[in-house]
């Protein structure tokens, strides 16, 4: 008997904490359901200057008639119309501060029901980032014969770096622009460059792939080098032919540094003039040098090589390896460079990169081995920057 009364008793307590359970979720209950409008489908961002673009696809649900992006912990937000399940939505939340986003974005229908927040995440770009990048500096640009070499320095990849445009003017005088990949590495070359005016360069950067804008750099105005002024130059060597091989006196040092190559006309007949090594008597053998005093400080960017190109000489370069070294007093001499004759046979000017920050008003071309016990040379020059116009 006691046992059926227990039961019972638990049965009438059971019922009322029900009872009471229902009443205190009744205040929630909405009167035939509540409606949450669709949440925006496949939601993304994407950063921009001082910006960020959000975006989702169009959804099935034709009530949709506004949408809440709400940000800095819903503490900001703004609204725009959506037009149901029409299009694909695209919005921009601008005047945005520089640094990492998390919005949320909620849809409305025209009563008021919001669906689900859907969360995403984002960056907006400013002065910090545009103080970071800078523009891709041309390493030296140079006149090779009738065409323009423009080097190039590392372009900052890792930051964003997309490409560069190189402006300049054709030899007709028009403006052209020429895009350069940010990955591109080497030389550019321009056959169609108007010697004696300026290049100009601005680099574009995107800071990552979802961004939409793209930041500019400053231009940088560059000018060309050609070759320096040989005027007052004064050159020595280690020997000469001082009556032989040359036909018009003598194949002494001088003659490569004054311009007459390729049959140009000179006073006793129409061939080009070069240095020789003493040819006849006690010739000595390698190594061979010229030394050249430029009387003033300069950085050498390049040494110019010309070889003989006569009747006398068809085989080109006498000589297949030299060291370039420099000089501040033309007594002690370091050496800057050495390499192997690109090319025997090419009888166009060969330009040899000499990496130094230093100026020197003394260069010296040390050939170390050759073809035979002589050496001789038609031109001789440098494309560099003069330390005066630095310090201007």
């Amino acid at each position: 008997m006691k046992r059926i009364i227990y039961s019972s008793l638990l049965c009438v307590m059971s019922l009322s904490a029900c009872m009471q359970l229902e009443d205190a979720y009744d205040k929630y209950v909405v009167p035939g359901g509540y409606i949450y409008p669709q949440k925006p489908t496949n939601a993304r961002a994407c950063s921009g200057d001082s910006r960020v673009i959000l975006k989702w696809d169009k959804g099935n649900d034709p009530s949709i008639a506004k949408a809440v992006v709400s940000w800095n912990n819903w503490e900001d937000s703004r609204e725009f119309v959506i037009n149901g399940n029409t299009e694909n939505v695209e919005v921009e939340i601008d005047n945005l501060a520089e640094k990492d986003y998390s919005f949320q974005i909620q849809t409305f229908d025209a009563q008021g029901n919001n669906s689900i927040p859907v969360e995403v995440n984002s960056q907006a770009y400013g002065e910090l980032y545009r103080s970071s990048i800078y523009n891709r500096e041309i390493t030296l640009a140079y006149i090779n014969q009738d065409k323009l070499i423009v080097e190039w320095n590392d372009g900052d990849i890792s930051n964003g770096l997309q490409y560069t445009e190189l402006r300049y003017k054709d030899a007709g005088g028009e403006d052209c622009t020429l895009t350069i990949d940010a990955e591109a590495t080497g030389e550019t070359i321009l056959n169609d460059y108007m010697a004696g005016t300026e290049l100009t360069t601005k680099s574009y950067y995107r800071p990552d792939t979802t961004c939409v804008d793209l930041f500019e750099t400053e231009e940088t105005i560059t000018e060309p080098l050609s070759i320096i002024d040989r005027s007052d130059w004064t050159i020595t060597a280690s020997s000469y032919e001082p009556t032989g091989q040359t036909g018009y006196g003598g194949a002494n040092p001088e003659r490569v540094l004054d311009g007459l190559i390729e049959w140009a006309p000179n006073a006793n007949a129409d061939v080009p003039t070069y240095w020789h090594s003493q040819h006849t008597g006690n010739a000595p053998g390698f190594p061979h040098w010229l030394a050249v005093d430029m009387k003033k400080p300069i950085n050498i960017k390049r040494v110019v090589l010309q070889c003989r190109n006569d009747p006398n000489c068809t085989t080109g370069y006498s000589f297949s390896n030299f060291t370039i070294q420099g000089s501040k007093d033309g007594e002690s001499w370091v050496d800057l460079e050495t390499y192997d004759v690109y090319s025997r046979t090419d009888k166009n000017p060969q330009y040899y990169p000499v990496n130094t920050k230093e100026y020197y008003t003394h260069f010296k071309i040390v050939m170390n081995a050759g073809y035979s016990q002589f050496a001789d040379l038609c031109e001789l020059a440098i494309l560099g920057v003069e330390q005066e116009a630095v310090n201007e």
